[in-house]
C-alpha cells in the first residue's frame, strides 16, 4: 500500500515538474537605440576589455545614431576609427569617448 501512495506521489510530481505550477507572463524586451549600444561597447573597453569581433558591427551602430543624432555620429565614427586604428590604450580612448557623448 504504502509501495502505490509512493508511485502516486512520484507521478504527480513528475507531472508537476512538467507542467509547472503556473503560467509566466512573457517578458518584454525593449530594443537599445544605437547610442545605448555604442555606450555599452565603450563602457566595456573602458572597463579594460579588449577590442573583440564588435569591431565589425561600428559602421552599423554609427548609422543608427546618424538616424537620430547625427553629430554624435560623427563623433563615434571618428572614435571607433581611432580605436580600429591603433588599439593601443583602448581603455583611455573609451572613456573619452563617452565623456564626448
Amino acid at each position: 500500500m504504502v509501495r502505490a501512495w509512493l508511485g502516486v506521489g512520484i507521478i504527480f510530481m513528475a507531472l508537476l515538474g512538467l507542467c509547472g505550477c503556473g503560467k509566466d507572463r512573457p517578458v518584454e524586451v525593449k530594443p537599445q537605440s544605437g547610442l545605448e549600444r555604442a555606450k555599452g561597447v565603450l563602457n566595456d573597453y573602458a572597463s579594460g576589455a579588449p577590442l573583440g569581433s564588435e569591431v565589425e558591427t561600428f559602421a552599423e551602430i554609427v548609422e543608427e545614431v546618424r538616424k537620430t543624432d547625427p553629430q554624435k555620429a560623427t563623433i563615434l565614427e571618428k572614435g571607433f576609427a581611432d580605436l580600429k586604428r591603433s588599439p593601443k590604450d583602448v581603455g583611455g580612448k573609451a572613456r573619452a569617448l563617452l565623456k564626448q557623448l
